[in-house]
């Protein structure tokens, strides 16, 4: 059998070619947080202004992959399952835009100018971010709620948050991020 130069040189191309294709794998999806607040009834008399942050999430939440561990001490990164931005900023975003919705204030994202000081300062510590082996999903979070112009501490909370694991973990931690924001505003001055 006489193969021709040419022809081994396509050959080896061809077979190049099909790994380089074959082994790619598939790009991620990306998902983010969403505001889930319904508009506040009643419009505030006074404009106040709401600042959030700083959020601190735990450090093996801090990745690029959804991370989940049912529960447990095993992780579980995805990554086919990404966030489209840092989970920190994620839910500082989402947590003003719920505030805001509920309260109709305005709201300032952590570290905000001296001279512009918000009225009241939300503060986040996430310790935990999951769905469970139920399916139910978990937002174990510490909360401080500060009158920053009277500097005085209005309330400390540390609570878990459960819901239905229904949808997407984004539209299901969405979901719990829009509780804690209605459990945060309910402890402001009337």
């Amino acid at each position: 059998m006489n193969i021709s130069h040419k022809s081994i040189c396509l050959i080896a191309l061809s077979i190049v070619l099909s790994a380089c294709i074959g082994g790619r794998s598939a790009m991620p999806d990306y998902h983010l947080l969403t505001a889930r607040a319904t508009p506040a009834t009643t419009t505030p008399t006074n404009t106040i202004t709401i600042g959030v942050g700083p959020v601190h999430v735990a450090q093996f939440l801090n990745r690029p992959q959804i991370v989940t561990h049912a529960g447990g001490v095993a992780l579980q990164l995805n990554d086919s399952q990404r966030w489209g931005e840092p989970l920190e900023q994620g839910i500082q975003r989402v947590l003003m835009q719920n505030i805001s919705t509920l309260t109709g204030a305005e709201t300032r994202n952590f570290p905000w100018r001296q001279n512009l000081t918000p009225d009241y300062a939300v503060r986040i510590e996430v310790a935990d971010l999951d769905q469970l082996k139920d399916g139910a999903v978990l937002l174990d979070v510490s909360w401080a709620l500060e009158d920053l112009k009277n500097a005085h501490i209005i309330k400390t909370q540390q609570e878990q948050l459960r819901g239905n694991g229904s949808g997407s973990l984004a539209e299901s931690y969405s979901n719990l991020l829009a509780e804690l924001a209605q459990h945060i505003t309910a402890q402001l001055p009337k």
